[in-house]
């Protein structure tokens, strides 16, 4: 075979190649993206409204919205609950579907008992966590979030600045995806429809 040929040949195969390549980035880029999960959090201990023990462990099994805060919290916690329960309702899920977990990061105030009053005026089946001041620590720097009492000149009572973002667990207890305190309606509406593999 010459060398012109060998030549022809070769160019032909490169640019084979490269139409394969173009061809498979852009099928890659037409398909639907799914979430990844990730690890998250850790090995921590509380007690639940029931006054059972609650493990990470626990998570497992069904997916969960996890979110971190506070009964005595003026705006965000309540926004929180009850746009989750909301949610759920929506998209006709029970407590058998989907957990909703409210872990408390100021155990001084949050007692199972008034934990379960709270969380009884956004419906049944939402899930209280407190503990005491070192296991709501470590739960605190386990999952990355913060809770930090804040006192103000004159207030007869203390305020807590806390992560206000809402988390979506999978049924492994993995992350699946977030939802930001004041995101619209119809985005966290499907993300949570994703969580629940749920055709849109």
């Amino acid at each position: 075979m010459s060398i012109a040929r060998v030549r022809m040949v070769l160019w032909g195969l490169v640019i084979i190649v490269g139409i394969t390549a173009t061809l498979f980035t852009v099928y890659q880029q037409t398909q639907p993206k799914t979430a990844q999960a990730v690890k998250f959090g850790g090995p921590f201990t509380l007690v639940s409204t029931k006054g059972e023990t609650f493990t990470e462990a626990d998570f497992v099994g069904k997916p969960s919205m996890l979110f971190f805060g506070y009964t005595f919290c003026p705006d965000v916690c309540p926004t929180t609950l009850f746009e989750a329960t909301s949610w759920k309702a929506e998209l006709g899920l029970t407590a058998d579907d989907v957990n909703i977990i409210f872990v408390s990061v100021d155990p001084e105030r949050d007692t199972p008992e008034s934990m379960d009053t709270y969380l009884s005026a956004f419906g049944e089946g939402l899930i209280g966590l407190t503990g005491t001041v070192e296991q709501v620590n470590h739960v605190k720097k386990t999952f990355g979030v913060v809770g930090e009492r804040v006192e103000t000149d004159g207030a007869s009572d203390y305020l807590v600045n806390h992560t206000a973002t809402l988390f979506l667990l999978d049924d492994k207890g993995d992350l699946f995806g977030t939802v930001a305190y004041g995101e619209a309606k119809d985005i966290a509406v499907a993300k949570l429809k994703r969580l629940m593999k749920i055709d849109a």
